[in-house]
């Protein structure tokens, strides 16, 4: 147990301090962020070094290890990240170079209960206008919660509503993922929304 809470507080202390332990340009991304069945961590060296490459689920248990203590050449790498049988949540992806440089990211799972969808305008069971100025329509009545964030999974809105209509004015211009979550436990879904000037 201790030395789970000890992962925990170093990748949350990473993910605070960000990459200010490394002087260099070496990177880690993962895109797409949230993710329903699979996703690319890309990672960059600027010189050649050890690196040790994991996932972990949010209890500090190792999910997937791809490189233990691998010398690679400086360069570009992309590991396909296939998520399929993990379940919805937080997952932390951290890069260890040499033997004191640490990069963490967050990944965010939406599961299979969850679907992706890309979204124009049109008839029930879409959003709408989308691109929006201002005023969407959601299409699932009842009480709901909806839930905004941007591309890395941060939380920008929160709202609980039976309304079909919600006002984005607020917001500033990009893309969005837009959750709407029934309150009778029903799946997920999970839209990509633009909102524009």
């Amino acid at each position: 147990m201790k030395k789970a809470i000890r992962f925990l507080l170093s990748v949350l202390l990473t993910l605070v301090v960000g990459t200010g332990f490394s002087q260099t340009t070496d990177s880690l991304s993962v895109f797409p962020n949230p993710f329903a069945v699979s996703t690319t961590i890309h990672f960059d060296l600027v010189q050649s070094d050890t690196i040790t490459l994991r996932v972990y689920n949010s209890f500090g248990l190792i999910i997937s290890s791809y490189y233990e203590s691998s010398i690679l050449d400086s360069g570009s790498y992309d590991i396909n990240l296939n998520a399929d049988s993990l379940a919805d949540g937080i997952y932390f992806v951290l890069l260890n170079i040499g033997s004191n440089r640490k990069i963490t990211r967050k990944a965010i799972k939406v599961g299979a209960t969850s679907r992706l969808e890309d979204i124009k305008t049109g008839p029930e069971g879409i959003i709408y206008p989308n691109p929006t100025t201002g005023r969407i329509t959601i299409p699932q009545i009842g009480n709901k919660t909806i839930l905004l964030t941007d591309y890395n999974g941060k939380l920008i809105k929160s709202i609980t509503t039976d309304q079909k209509e919600l006002s984005l004015s607020d917001l500033p211009t990009g893309q969005y993922l837009l959750s709407i979550l029934a309150n009778q436990g029903a799946a997920r879904t999970v839209y990509k929304l633009w909102k524009k000037d």
